[in-house]
């Protein structure tokens, strides 16, 4: 923790509170026997996040890699990042805070000129991050039976519950704790609809991820990787 402060400090990014006691507690690492037996681990006692789609935190010397070669003010406008993790396709999850001083929560994509900050903070990205995956469980069917994908997220919330704003810990342990069942969510406008295991309905993850959603994302410009 105090390496991960350490460059917070050198680029001027707070560590928020859930972030901070989630690498205290060790839910931002990975067990040794992790890629062996993560069929076992994330059912009972998973990383932080471990059962949202797509998401892998990074370990604080890759948090500085990216900060000192890609993710630099100088390169990417005056904004500043504070890496925690990363999709399988490159793109990196931050803290930000942006050259006219907003600061917030989002994704910057390493393959794109433009990326959003949707989340005020770390907290709310989490419990949308959290709604997304009790709305859709398709990503860990591929690994487990519906009743068991179910029981990774309830681990997940498990753990990061306690360290939430009361109310928000309570209402995702409320809908983790529902009986899965299918329903039909559409993934873009031109979708076809399709039928997913889920514990909420996409009716109520439109009204729950709304208390977590800046009202307006706030679009920052980007220097891709490769031009920096």
């Amino acid at each position: 923790m105090a390496g991960f402060r350490e460059l917070a400090d050198e680029i001027g990014v707070p560590v928020p509170s859930v972030l901070a006691q989630c690498i205290e507690r060790g839910l931002t690492a990975y067990p040794d026997d992790y890629n062996g037996s993560y069929l076992a681990i994330l059912p009972s006692r998973p990383p932080a996040l471990a059962s949202t789609y797509d998401f892998e935190w990074t370990g604080l010397d890759e948090a500085r890699t990216l900060c000192e070669e890609w993710l630099v003010p100088s390169s990417q406008h005056g904004n500043a990042f504070l890496p925690f993790a990363m999709s399988g396709a490159g793109d990196v999850y931050a803290l930000i805070r942006l050259a006219d001083g907003r600061e917030g929560c989002g994704v910057v994509l390493h393959d794109q000129d433009d990326s959003e900050m949707r989340y005020a903070g770390f907290e709310d990205f989490v419990c949308a991050q959290l709604l997304d995956t009790l709305r859709d469980l398709s990503h860990l069917t591929d690994d487990f039976d519906i009743d068991t994908a179910a029981q990774c997220v309830r681990a997940d919330i498990s753990r990061l519950a306690p360290l939430l704003a009361p109310q928000s810990g309570m209402l995702l342990m409320g809908a983790a704790a529902r009986e899965p069942f299918s329903t039909s969510i559409q993934r873009g406008p031109k979708a076809r609809p399709e039928e997913v295991p889920a514990l909420i309905t996409a009716k109520e993850h439109a009204d729950l991820i709304a208390r977590f959603l800046l009202p307006v994302p706030v679009t920052f410009n980007t220097t891709p990787p490769w031009e920096v």
